[in-house]
């Protein structure tokens, strides 16, 4: 039996700096209706961030993802990541599950962080642009925040466009 992911994030990032990830998501394309979704503290108090990233990571929320950096239910830690994910998902940690996720940056990221898991980019696409909208009446299960900028929401899309394949 196999078992197909996918997951998607939204973070933060200062130049060629690792992703400061926020929100997290893992949906099971067998479980579509069910995402597992983190939304994550800050690792750093805004107040200690040194201007240059305080006005990039401003930017990101004002324009992008609307989340803003103090914002968060959770601590940042694989660990605990990888323990939800496989109370969730009990089969996850087969060798026949598939968890694809889109973009190169995003993928190699995910990869160095979980390497427990069977992470693939996901081919079918280049970019969310080039999937279909996820339908109007789907939300963040976190809140409103960005049509564009959902990991909830593109997860969504990464599953409609892998199930009309």
């Amino acid at each position: 039996m196999s078992t197909v992911l996918f997951i998607d994030f939204e973070a933060f990032q200062h130049g060629d700096e690792d992703f400061q990830i926020k929100e997290l998501c893992i949906l099971d394309a067998d479980s579509p209706l069910k995402p597992l979704t983190f939304m994550f503290q800050p690792s750093t108090p805004w107040d200690k961030l040194s201007s240059d990233r305080r006005r990039t990571y401003a930017y990101q929320e004002h324009h992008l993802h609307h989340l803003a950096w103090n914002e968060g239910d959770i601590r940042y830690c694989t660990k605990c990541i990888f323990h939800h994910i496989q109370s969730a998902f009990p089969l996850v940690a087969g060798v026949n599950t598939v968890c694809y996720v889109l973009g190169s940056q995003k993928t190699s990221f995910l990869q160095r962080e979980l390497p427990m898991l069977n992470i693939y980019q996901y081919d079918n696409a280049f970019a969310y642009k080039d999937l279909p909208m996820a339908p109007l009446h789907l939300t963040c299960t976190y809140r409103n925040h960005s049509r564009n900028h959902c990991a909830v929401l593109k997860c969504y899309q990464l599953f409609s466009h892998f199930e009309s394949l």
